[in-house]
């Protein structure tokens, strides 16, 4: 059996996701809605990154809103920044950006989606850059490569992999490019002897050794993309809107 969907006026969309997506100032952390095009919004797609890919997608499949996980800008797109916002406003599209609120959302956010896709056990939460709770960190079973192997299964990717202790079973986790000595160091200072990220710089992968943590690296768009996904159950469950999930092909060499 289908299920019903709705059609939404904008500003209840928006209202919603304000709403749910609470944790940061939107207007400091440059998110939330950025572009408005068409008032109302019965289909909504969904993708990690603002990509030409996912702006196609969304059009493709006749979507009214794309969210996105991280944004458009020039640090990250040089000039193809102003490609992207003309073609969303040259067809309509609504664009929302859910970066700091959705890495900070505890149940369906990113380090949350990603400890219940490869099962760890929350503990609780932390501020790896001392702000923000961006951190997770809990438990699991099994053995530090039966772990790595589980975690290369749930997301589809071959995680990088490094072995600097014995102990294995506390695991500390933020999404992306997580691998930051700084951020890894608070994790150890939780009792945790595991750090799964999506990217670890040089940087990160020496300070792993040297601290004894055991990293795992299992690429930035694959560790997010849970997150993405709850966050689009929610909208389908709760709003009644027609969602749709808009893959990338991505090449990641996590490190």
């Amino acid at each position: 059996m289908s299920l019903e969907t709705t059609t939404k006026p904008l500003a209840e969309v928006k209202e919603y996701l304000d709403g749910l997506l609470h944790q940061v100032d939107r207007e400091a952390s440059g998110e939330g809605l950025l572009i408005e095009g068409r008032s109302a919004v019965t289909k909504v797609g969904l993708a990690v990154n603002c990509s030409l890919q996912s702006i196609e997608g969304a059009i493709e499949r006749n979507c009214d809103l794309l969210i996105t996980h991280h944004t458009a800008s020039p640090s990250t797109d040089a000039y193809i920044v102003d490609q992207k916002y003309s073609r969303l406003r040259e067809v309509g599209l609504n664009w929302y950006v859910a970066h700091d609120s959705l890495d900070c959302a505890s149940d369906f956010g990113t380090a949350d989606a990603l400890a219940r896709a490869v099962g760890v056990v929350p503990e609780g939460r932390f501020r790896p850059d001392g702000k923000q709770e961006l951190g997770l960190h809990g438990l699991t079973a099994g053995h530090f490569d039966e772990f790595v192997a589980r975690v290369g299964q749930r997301l589809g990717v071959e995680p990088r992999a490094w072995k600097n202790s014995d102990s294995f079973g506390h695991i500390g986790i933020v999404t992306g490019w997580g691998g930051r000595p700084p951020w890894m160091a608070e994790a150890r200072s939780l009792g945790c002897d595991t750090f799964l990220t999506g990217e670890a710089v040089m940087f990160g992968m020496l300070f792993a050794r040297e601290a004894g943590l055991n990293l795992i690296a299992a690429g930035h768009y694959a560790t997010e993309t849970p997150g993405v996904l709850a966050l689009s159950a929610r909208l389908s469950r709760e709003l009644k809107l027609d969602v749709t999930f808009i893959p990338e092909e991505i090449v990641e060499t996590y490190n």
